[in-house]
């Protein structure tokens, strides 16, 4: 071999020895990268109640101290007593005493009260704050009322029995994705907005996305039979949520996955944004102008496309649709090499917004299949129907609020799909 050639292959040699090399340390910070992740998610903190101190608007206290005298209103909610009792404690520390302090008997009597100056200040638990909002003749609540301060107090609710999770990833499982209305922290219980079952085949990759309208009148462990809106069950905890689908439908839920919003807007930009199909064209204000068909959104812009529901004549149900397509787009980019291009950013996204009880492993075993198996996934769709009414719910007494009676026909169909995926192959 001449000179020449020998100091071509010394040189080739070389630049392959570097290659290897670099994707070595690719490799093993993707791991590194991964393994904090998953470690982040897959320890999840104890469920914290948020309990907020609320005043009129045009009340003079700009600070907690000064609301010191005033007579307090409370309702003792039956997400939990004994997390009231803990926020007053904190209330009493803050103020050198414990103020004068009227009970209610429902939520609503509470805001009459603060209306009324029959209380001057209200504690409240502040995951029925929304809804009160949104219920009619309390619209004022929203502009009328102004937060003070903040207590989370990690007294576990009644959330039913504990998730059993399965040691070994099974060929087809169930995963529950709730959404919870929420920003920042991701151990507050919450309403949870949006409630999906996802029902997977790893044999034959299909995901069959299951979702049920917020508002569907269901019961739950803690409810004793009693029936309450399915957005309420997050208020006790994941576990009253799964428990409610796992009634409903009669499966049984595997996994859990909740994601608040800041988690949704990050993880999406981090994937480059998602195309997300619409059936409508329609325009969120502030946000952008939809098209009907595919249209390429960002994490906020996909954010406001899943929650908007006023521009549809059937809002909840076409919410729902909406919804799923968002989550199909993701998994149709996490499945494509945006995944692998962008995977720190994603990682990084996805801590501290995602809480899941599925182990480490697991987790572990199924990127890896999809990192080296990189074939596309079946995603269908389907949204159970029903009934709108107005019912007496059982962690909002004293007024009827806006649900949806399930309708049994299709409670069936949600079965027999999930049945087809779980036993497909």
């Amino acid at each position: 071999m001449t000179k020449g050639k020998k100091r071509t292959w010394m040189i080739a040699i070389s630049i392959l020895s570097a290659l290897l090399l670099l994707l070595l340390a690719f490799g093993l910070s993707l791991f590194s990268t991964l393994k904090d992740t998953l470690e982040q998610v897959t320890t999840p903190k104890e469920e914290s109640a948020v309990y907020s101190v609320y005043v009129r608007s045009e009340d003079p206290a700009a600070h907690l101290s000064q609301t010191a005298g005033y007579p307090y209103g409370v309702h003792p909610t039956a997400a939990g007593p004994a997390d009231l009792e803990q926020a007053l404690q904190h209330l009493e520390e803050a103020l050198g005493a414990r103020p004068q302090i009227t009970s209610y008997d429902s939520p609503f009597s509470l805001m009459d009260a603060l209306l009324q100056q029959k209380s001057r200040a209200v504690l409240l638990n502040e995951a029925l704050f929304e809804s009160i909002a949104e219920t009619e003749g309390y619209e004022w609540v929203r502009d009328g009322v102004r937060k003070l301060e903040s207590y989370a107090v990690e007294e576990p609710g009644e959330e039913g029995e504990p998730v059993d999770t399965p040691q070994e990833v099974p060929e087809s499982f169930v995963v529950y994705i709730s959404g919870i209305d929420t920003y920042g922290g991701i151990s507050a219980r919450s309403r949870s907005d949006v409630n999906i079952l996802a029902v997977v085949n790893t044999k034959t990759r299909q995901v069959l996305t299951l979702a049920t309208p917020r508002d569907f009148y269901v019961d739950f462990a803690a409810t004793g039979g009693a029936k309450d809106k399915l957005t309420h069950a997050g208020i006790y905890g994941v576990a009253a949520s799964i428990d409610a689908l796992e009634r409903l439908y009669g499966v049984r839920v595997d996994y859990y996955l909740r994601i608040n919003f800041s988690g949704f807007v990050q993880v999406i930009d981090a994937l480059g944004g998602v195309d997300v199909y619409s059936d409508y064209a329609f325009t969120v204000q502030g946000i952008r102008e939809y098209q009907a068909g595919y249209n390429h959104l960002t994490g906020l812009e996909a954010l406001a496309f899943a929650r908007e529901r006023y521009s549809f004549s059937n809002g909840d149900y076409q919410r729902a649709k909406n919804q799923m397509e968002v989550i199909k787009a993701v998994i149709q980019k996490c499945a494509s090499p945006a995944l692998l291009l962008n995977y720190r950013s994603v990682m990084e996204g996805i801590a501290g917004s995602f809480e899941t009880n599925m182990p480490q492993g697991q987790i572990a075993s199924l990127v890896r299949m999809q990192l080296f198996d990189n074939r596309p996934w079946d995603v269908s769709s389907f949204t159970a129907q029903g009934t709108s009414a107005y019912e007496v719910t059982y962690s909002m007494p004293g007024r009827r609020l806006y649900v949806i009676h399930p309708d049994p026909q299709s409670v069936q169909e949600a079965k027999d799909r999930i049945a087809q995926v779980q036993n497909a192959g």
